[in-house]
């Protein structure tokens, strides 16, 4: 199966729910193999505060570990493309190395500029599809501060994204804002 068909299928949920695909994709000029970050698609660019970012060349990666979504790629809906790139090649990184799942949590403050709030990722599977005989995930990234990530290693993920329903955070990831006012 070509890229273009395998990509179509993946991203089918997200233009389902969130919206079409953009033409372009934002490619880098150092590839991701040689410690470049990711090439993301993405929906709304340039139109809207909050720009939907996704992985183009994650769940293709035989080295990719993967647990019960299959190969994945990564989403985030976010105002800050630098922080983006940034946080999600790592995570990228990271799942060539070890197992990422709906519900973990991941601690970005070593690689985020200190004036930064959101120090945090926290994982939700955004989609399961099944293309030919295999499950290939999108596992959404949403943007946390450190009392926010110390609430979902306490409480659980799904805790802490149903204070984010509740607040209006959900699901966009401002780096710019102050921690909700969490209910426990």
């Amino acid at each position: 199966m070509d890229y273009k068909t395998f990509y179509g299928q993946l991203f089918k949920p997200i233009e389902d729910r969130i919206g079409p695909i953009d033409p372009n994709t934002i490619v880098a000029i150092v590839g991701f193999d040689c410690g470049g970050p990711l090439n993301f698609c993405t929906v709304g660019y340039g139109q809207t505060a909050f720009v939907t970012y996704v992985s183009c060349e994650l769940a293709v990666r035989k080295e990719q570990q993967h647990g019960r979504s299959g190969p994945f790629e990564l989403m985030v809906t976010c105002d800050d493309e630098r922080w983006v790139r940034k946080v999600l090649t790592n995570i990228g990184q990271m799942s060539l190395e070890s197992v990422l799942e709906h519900g973990h949590t991941v601690d970005v403050s070593a690689i985020i500029d200190s004036e930064c709030k959101i120090k945090g990722v926290v994982l939700e599977e955004f989609a399961r599809v099944r293309i030919k005989w295999r499950k290939h995930g999108i596992l959404r990234c949403h943007g946390v501060t450190m009392p926010e990530l110390e609430f979902a290693m306490k409480f659980g993920t799904n805790e802490l994204l149903n204070e984010f329903k509740r607040t209006g955070v959900y699901p966009n990831t401002s780096i710019h804002r102050d921690s909700i006012e969490l209910s426990r």
